[in-house]
């Protein structure tokens, strides 16, 4: 056997028990003290000679694989077809977000969509989708309800597009909820649109991290305006932003009380169009969160330990570990972070075509406009997880992909080098759920997928 038959690996230890990722395949074990010396060996001399004891516990954990390397899929070389465009409706808010990476939500310029160019947009984007079916509108801002009259009218017009081309379309909207009454209410419902609420926990810093833009708080008006929303819509997830040491458990429990059954947390990202002074405020302890995930980790054994359903479909709406099960239970290989450049884009309010919508008004991430065809967004088809010296190292390449490229640009000044915060959190993310799924037995395995808590194996259309 040749030493380029076994494939990368990752040994590691948690709570004394030894565990291996396989990292091209996707999949993780628990291993017997034994097994763990050989591929300790194996990773201080990759070139050593196995006994073939040592090949045979190797060829059980699934690590051996001749010829490994010819079999990796080849990636796409041909430019995915648009199918999902973040519409800036308006580049101005009421809040004045501490974090924002928007620049108080202008991106730059400021200003409004006129209906000519959101008309031309919709337009764009069923032509960029090709031969999809489907299509995505998402509607963003600053404050995209400042423009509610405009978003109804958009609304409209795809509909009628949609029919006419015989596509379908989801709406889909982030909304700071300042502005959410019943008639806003009424046409979410009414055209089934996808809604994210920004909430950053409790009052104190909610209101320390999202106040308005003459600086009272917001908590006391979005908070009812929430509810209202979730006795209709009780599946809108609500979505927070830690900043510096922030104990993410206090928002998540916060949100919980205000009623959202889905959470999502993420750190703050530097805004592209802050000076230094505004960049050192925006350094991240990731210190709580990583002490959160040992905790979930805990609790995802123990919940399924004792089959408890209900917890363990409230658990996931929260989960910083899902993913990375649901990841290794599937052996699911992501090779971009996002569809950023791929599938999706951003529109300003003058047309301009970005690679997300964190980037609009950056004129290095412009990759096109709606009055044209062309995209220039030939460098973003490239994976980091192959290309990224720094990625192609990584235990976490297929997990993490590279990042989130804003983020990576704000952090490090690449578009696919994660900071080295994130990076520690990515690979501790999966190595966590690695021995969640190795300390697990087959019938505990068969609960969670047969109780709707892990997903079906996901369709294999990749971005």
């Amino acid at each position: 056997m040749s030493s380029k038959d076994i494939m990368p690996f990752h040994l590691f230890y948690h709570q004394g028990s030894p565990y291996v990722i396989n990292i091209e395949g996707m999949c993780a074990k628990a291993i017997d003290a034994p097994t763990a010396k050989i591929l300790e060996s194996l990773s201080a001399q990759p070139e050593v000679l196995l006994s073939a004891g040592a090949e045979k516990k190797l060829q059980e954990i699934g690590i051996i694989s001749e010829g490994w390397e010819k079999k990796l899929r080849p990636l796409r070389t041909e430019p995915y077809p648009i199918i999902n465009m973040c519409l800036f409706l308006t580049q101005s808010c009421n809040l004045n977000c501490v974090y924002c990476y928007g620049n108080g939500g202008g991106y730059g310029t400021g200003g409004s969509l006129e209906e000519k160019t959101a008309y031309q947009a919709v337009d764009w984007l069923i032509e960029q989708s090709r031969d999809m079916k489907k299509i995505h509108l998402g509607f963003f801002g600053g404050e995209p309800f400042l423009k509610f009259p405009l978003m109804k009218e958009i609304v409209a017009y795809t509909n009628k597009r949609v029919r006419e081309t015989g596509k379908e379309v989801r709406f889909h909207c982030t909304t700071n909820a300042t502005l959410l009454d019943d008639e806003q209410i009424a046409f979410i419902r009414n055209h089934s649109i996808s809604v994210m609420i920004s909430i950053d926990g409790p009052r104190e810093i909610h209101n320390l991290q999202r106040p308005f833009v003459g600086g009272q708080g917001s908590y006391d008006v979005v908070v009812p305006k929430i509810k209202n929303l979730l006795t209709f819509l009780p599946d809108t997830p609500g979505h927070a932003v830690i900043v510096g040491n922030t104990d993410p458990q206090v928002v998540k429990d916060a949100m919980k009380e205000i009623g959202f059954q889905k959470i999502s947390v993420i750190t703050s990202s530097q805004s592209l169009f802050c000076g230094e002074a505004d960049k050192q405020k925006a350094e991240r302890d990731i210190s709580n969160l990583l002490d959160l995930l040992e905790q979930e980790a805990e609790t995802w054994i123990s919940l399924t330990r004792s089959r408890d359903v209900g917890a363990l479909l409230e658990l996931k709406n929260k989960s910083f570990l899902y993913f990375g099960l649901s990841a290794l239970f599937h052996n699911k290989k992501l090779h971009y972070a996002c569809s950023a450049g791929l599938g999706m884009v951003a529109v300003s309010v003058t047309g301009d075509v970005y690679l997300c919508q964190r980037f609009v008004g950056m004129a290095d991430y412009k990759i096109g406009s709606v009055f044209e065809s062309k995209l220039n967004r030939e460098q973003y088809q490239e994976s980091p997880a192959r290309s990224n010296p720094l990625c192609t190292a990584c235990l976490a390449r297929y997990y993490c992909a590279g990042g989130c490229k804003h983020d990576n640009v704000g952090s490090r000044g690449s578009l696919t080098t994660p900071s080295e915060e994130i990076c520690r959190l990515r690979r501790r993310e999966l190595e966590l759920a690695a021995a969640i799924i190795g300390c697990l037995d087959p019938e505990d395995l068969a609960f969670l997928l047969g109780g709707d808590i892990l997903p079906p194996k996901p369709c294999p259309l990749d971005f």
